[in-house]
């Protein structure tokens, strides 16, 4: 079974008014995703074969042609794949590059770029997965080492790894998979790639790692960002500016002095100072030690993959509008943004449903699953009360950013560690095996609907066909229609939760 539901649930509600055409959304994140959209972008690029040495080892089995357009989508290798979030970016990028190749008669292939320049270990070190004993939420962790290096240059940790293993094996024979690819001391972005080669390898999907772009086009940038950071900052304000105008939070704090620049010395990434004493000289010598911040990191995959179009979830969308500026500043053409597949997996317990109804009453059905998918939402007491203390800190720091400017990025660190601390407090019961998650609950973990939390894995490898599982998903993409929420489910015999 699977069925549209006519709204989106996790993407935001104003992507109607883009969708829609409105100008101030449009000038913000260009024409949304259709195809003149997409026609103009691809004329504009002139694509060679020289990013074909950024292909990760493991999908070199693929033949690209030199002239393949990209559809890009990307994530930190996180362990086990990541959220469910990272499969739909995935599925919607083959499914985008499917339609152009058939529209256009010319080829356009999807890639996944692995961000192996971040360096923030506890995004990455952990799955998610409900508890198959008490059902509860299981957080699974092997430790990455250095923990604040490059993921290139991380590896997992062998004194945390024996614990790891064990915390797979009690809960969910699938996992074999997973332990054949983590192995202590091996290289953190490997495994992801080999799960991901599995699943969506044979639906053409290919994956590069960032480290591996070219040297060339991304030294530019970087000596460009070290050399002149106050006319990125401007371009970064007038896109704060205008996010403000539509009434949303800017990702990136213009007032910041420091250029859009990272380094790796000894052992740790750092973002450089104002000012960095022979940091450009640096770049000469030891261009693999820089990286870009995220605010740059789309104009380096401009500069060196001919991307026609990139996928992106809803915060992303927002944070590359305000970096947008930057594209015209380098010279370089802006892919088409294109919003994700937003799904939920349901099995039939979950929905109360018998898939013989779908095709009898499919109004009342998809009423019945929007107010399941909606249970319990913001409506208990703790999640109340947290979103008013969060509320009530953001209101704090606008006051205070009104009366003093300068305090803004202070305000930002608070509002963000406030948030953090709020949301690791309401979950904790659940961690604890305290907050046992019913079949509804389920269905939105944490708070957070299922795919950006649960782990994909065992979904794809639970039902003995990783490969017919992803095509599935990919089959449930249409990334040139509004964003909408899709239910799904697989037989019961299959799923197994």
């Amino acid at each position: 079974m699977n069925l549209r539901l006519g709204e989106p649930l996790i993407h935001g509600a104003w992507q109607a008014s883009w969708w829609g055409g409105d100008g101030a959304w449009n000038d913000l994140l260009g024409a949304p995703p259709r195809e003149p959209a997409l026609a103009a972008v691809s004329s504009a690029l002139n694509p060679d074969a020289a990013w074909h040495s950024a292909i990760h080892p493991a999908y070199r089995h693929a033949a690209v042609p030199p002239d393949a357009l990209v559809v890009l989508a990307g994530q930190q290798p996180v362990l086990g794949g990541g959220a469910a979030l990272v499969a739909h970016k995935a599925a919607t990028a083959i499914s985008l590059a499917a339609s152009l190749t058939l529209e256009w008669q010319r080829p356009v292939v999807p890639v996944f770029l692995l961000a192996t320049q971040d360096h923030d270990s506890t995004e990455v070190d952990h799955l998610d997965l409900i508890n198959r004993s008490n059902g509860s939420l299981l957080r699974v962790r092997c430790h990455i080492t250095p923990r604040s290096e490059m993921f290139c240059r991380a590896t997992w940790d062998e004194q945390s790894f024996d614990l790891f293993k064990v915390l797979l094996n009690n809960n969910n024979s699938v996992f074999s998979t997973l332990l054949a690819d983590v192995s202590p001391g091996g290289a953190v972005a490997d495994h992801v790639a080999q799960l991901l080669d599995r699943a969506f390898g044979p639906s053409g999907l290919l994956l590069v790692e960032a480290h591996r772009l070219q040297k060339e086009p991304t030294a530019a940038i970087l000596t460009r960002a070290l050399e002149d950071p106050a006319e990125l900052a401007d371009s970064l304000r007038a896109g704060a500016e205008a996010l403000d105008g539509l009434d949303r939070e800017p990702s990136f704090d213009p007032a910041d002095p420091r250029p859009l620049v990272l380094e790796s010395r000894d052992g740790r990434r750092r973002r450089l100072e104002a000012g960095a004493a022979h940091a450009v000289a640096r770049i000469v010598d030891q261009a693999e030690d820089f990286s870009p911040h995220a605010a740059l990191r789309p104009i380096v995959q401009a500069a060196c993959l001919p991307v026609v179009a990139q996928i992106c979830g809803p915060s992303e969308i927002l944070y590359l509008g305000q970096a947008r500026g930057l594209h015209d500043l380098y010279g370089v053409t802006a892919p088409v943004l294109v919003p994700r597949l937003e799904a939920t997996h349901l099995s039939a317990s979950q929905a109360g449903l018998d898939e013989s109804a779908e095709g009898e009453n499919l109004d009342g059905l998809r009423a019945e699953l929007l107010a399941l998918l909606d249970l319990k939402q913001g409506t208990a007491p703790v999640q109340r009360a947290e979103s008013s203390l969060v509320a009530a800190a953001h209101e704090f720091a606008r006051l205070l950013r009104s009366d003093d400017p300068g305090l803004a990025a202070r305000l930002r660190r608070f509002e963000e560690r406030l948030t953090r601390s709020a949301r690791r407090l309401a979950e904790a019961p659940s961690w604890r095996g305290r907050g046992q998650l019913g079949p509804a609950q389920a269905i939105h973990p944490r708070g957070r609907y299922q795919d950006t939390t649960l782990s994909w894995l065992p979904q794809a490898w639970s039902t003995g066909d990783p490969t017919g599982w992803a095509e599935t998903i990919v089959n449930l993409c249409q990334p040139l229609r509004r964003p909408e929420h899709v239910a799904y489910s697989y037989p019961e015999d299959k799923s197994r939760g």
